[in-house]
């Protein structure tokens, strides 16, 4: 299978080996891989807690209309957006630290985050949030894939509920659940809209 087959054979699934056990390691690496998602002058403004424990599985699969990957899953990630991090003098100090920028590189830098938020000023709340959050997302899911897991993403989620049971700032926007596992059974196929549908090459 090349790069683009891998790809298209991305699909949602919802039936797990409810005793399989993904390592913390493999969960870090797929992590460490994940990050790797682009993001707003990259600021990251990602939040994940990663759910391992049946019995708290259980409490998320009443959260979530019963669905069974919820408790199947060997594990779910619980992906948040966090907007204080769209903070643009911690991100030049980050960038100092790993980067070493000059002075001037540093103004320079300044100038033109603070230009690209004066053109779109609601990419530094939920609009971006939700953007950013999204790219690493599917980002998550190909790297899961990779590993040798499927995933499905989820929104039907009573999140409020979520964020109480786990103690999770309310501070923090949910972006979505991500039941992760080794498939028993296939997705559906995918059936998509046609190219000229959605898309115009304009010359």
């Amino acid at each position: 299978m090349n790069d683009l087959q891998f790809l298209n054979a991305r699909t949602s699934i919802r039936d797990y080996d409810a005793e399989y056990v993904i390592s913390d390691r493999e969960l870090y690496l797929i992590l460490q891989s994940a990050r790797n998602a682009p993001s707003s002058n990259n600021f990251q403004p990602w939040k994940v807690f990663v759910i391992k424990n049946k019995k708290k599985q259980a409490v998320l699969k009443k959260f979530s209309a019963n669905q069974k990957q919820v408790l199947d899953a060997s594990a779910v990630f619980l992906i948040f957006g966090n907007q204080s991090l769209y903070d643009i003098e911690d991100l030049i100090q980050y960038e100092q630290r790993v980067r070493h920028l000059s002075a001037a590189q540093v103004e320079a830098r300044k100038k033109r985050i603070q230009l690209y938020f004066d053109m779109h000023p609601e990419d530094r709340k939920k609009e971006g949030l939700k953007l950013d959050c999204g790219l690493f997302s599917m980002n998550l899911m190909h790297v899961i894939r990779a590993f040798g897991y499927d995933s499905v993403p989820m929104r039907g989620v009573d999140f409020e509920k979520v964020q109480e049971y786990f103690a999770i700032s309310k501070e923090l926007i949910p972006i979505l659940m991500l039941p992760v596992g080794k498939s028993i059974k296939k997705g559906h196929p995918h059936i998509r809209k046609g190219i000229h549908q959605f898309a115009e090459i304009i010359h």
